[in-house]
């Protein structure tokens, strides 16, 4: 078993406590997933995949990610840029909105920096690698080009590509611009983690049978869809389709990672041989317990005591 390997920027995050104060914490979303993909099976190696500065916040990512157990033979840095920022404030339903201070940052060289490494033979094998929509939209054109072909090297030494468009719709230029690049993914990816809402908005497609349709079409072979009240929805080709019903939190505190959450720990089920079923199962356990806590990630002894 050689895990995951996840993809992606990570930022440091500020937010207001209850008691008026500024928190800062880091987070990130393919960085969410793998915190709980760990946090989900600790034996299980996980690594990151991304560029940091030489800032004190991209140090104390470095630090960060120790503590959290993730793997930073990949993580890669430059004297040219800074870790990104964002702040979150959160409405009385847990609803979420961001403001980003992350244009040029060092994530956006990870691409130019790796290959000048030597290129994908410098990244940590892995069962499964993890991207989203938003690993490609901080790039260049050229550098998502560059990336999709250093995923597609991997994938033929054996890695699963795996792809959750995350649609931020002001990432992209225009909504024809996303759907080009996301299009590109679904045809790299063996695994995708689409959103009922995100494919209403991107392709117009209202129903769990047209994106399931539009799945098969991109050659996806195992996929999720996220169906909101609907519940979830599991295909793959070497198992039987299944449903699993909506089944919403107590409360919602901050939706925050709610689908980084739940696809770190899919992921990281599917790698420790859950079925498509199982694993949906325990990745909704794990979402619906963490929008019920402030922020993208529990503290370690709540998710503990939640989940064990």
């Amino acid at each position: 078993m050689k895990g995951l390997l996840v993809v992606g920027e990570g930022m440091v995050e500020f937010k207001y406590s209850d008691a008026g104060e500024l928190v800062q914490k880091f987070a990130g979303d393919t960085l969410n997933a793998g915190i709980y993909a760990k946090r989900w099976a600790p034996s299980t190696e996980v690594n990151y995949y991304t560029a940091l500065g030489n800032d004190v916040f991209s140090g104390k990512m470095r630090d960060y990610l120790a503590l959290e157990q993730l793997g930073t033979q990949a993580v890669l840095a430059t004297d040219s840029a800074n870790i990104g920022i964002y702040a979150i404030q959160t409405d009385d339903s847990g609803e979420r909105s961001f403001t980003y201070w992350r244009k040029d940052s060092a994530a956006t060289q990870m691409v130019d920096l790796l290959l000048a490494a030597g290129g994908a033979a410098q990244l940590p094998d892995a069962d499964i690698i993890f991207f989203s929509g938003i690993s490609l939209a901080i790039l260049s054109d050229d550098n998502k080009t560059k990336l999709l072909e250093i995923l597609q090297q991997a994938q033929a030494k054996g890695s699963k590509i795996a792809f959750d468009p995350n649609y931020r719709p002001r990432m992209w230029r225009d909504q024809q611009h996303a759907i080009a690049w996301i299009e590109k993914a679904y045809q790299l990816a063996d695994i995708a983690l689409p959103g009922l809402d995100e494919h209403q908005d991107l392709f117009a497609q209202n129903s769990v049978e047209a994106v399931q349709q539009y799945m098969l079409a991109q050659g996806v072979s195992e996929f999720v869809i996220k169906a909101g009240k609907q519940g979830v929805y599991g295909f793959a080709t070497e198992q039987s389709d299944c449903h699993v019903p909506f089944n919403p939190a107590p409360i919602q505190v901050d939706s925050t990672a709610a689908g980084d959450s739940f696809a770190g720990t899919y992921l990281m089920s599917r790698i420790n041989g859950d079925s498509v079923n199982n694993a949906i199962i325990n990745a909704d356990k794990v979402a619906r317990e963490v929008v019920q806590h402030p922020g993208a990630i529990m503290d370690m002894a709540v998710y503990k005591q939640a989940l064990k």
